[in-house]
């Protein structure tokens, strides 16, 4: 995370208009780990865990809690993601491309 909160200052500089907002300056920015979250350590699983972290944060960490995320439930959240991209990419293209045909 060190690269990342000690440039991202510069990047927020470069693209927004910073008299808009609280941004001041080019101090590295702080982040503090959430104890007892799950992490990470399978490759692979970053992009779902982030989304569900995501959509779990923005609905204000209903149950389960992120803390009760486990290597099961994330097995669980990529093969629903899996799932749902198979049912609105896959299957209306496939579907689509029959009835052009028939």
């Amino acid at each position: 995370m060190k690269p990342l909160v000690d440039s991202l200052p510069y990047v927020v500089k470069k693209v927004a208009m910073c008299e808009q907002t609280q941004f001041r300056g080019l101090k590295p920015f702080m982040w503090k780990r959430i104890p007892d979250l799950y992490t990470n350590t399978r490759s692979g699983d970053c992009g779902p865990v982030s989304m569900k972290f995501l959509a779990m944060h923005a609905h204000g960490d209903p149950p389960p809690q992120m803390s009760s995320i486990t290597d099961r439930i994330v097995d669980s959240i990529r093969k629903q993601y899996a799932m749902d991209i198979y049912k609105t990419i896959v299957l209306p293209s496939y579907y689509a491309a029959r009835f052009t045909d028939a």
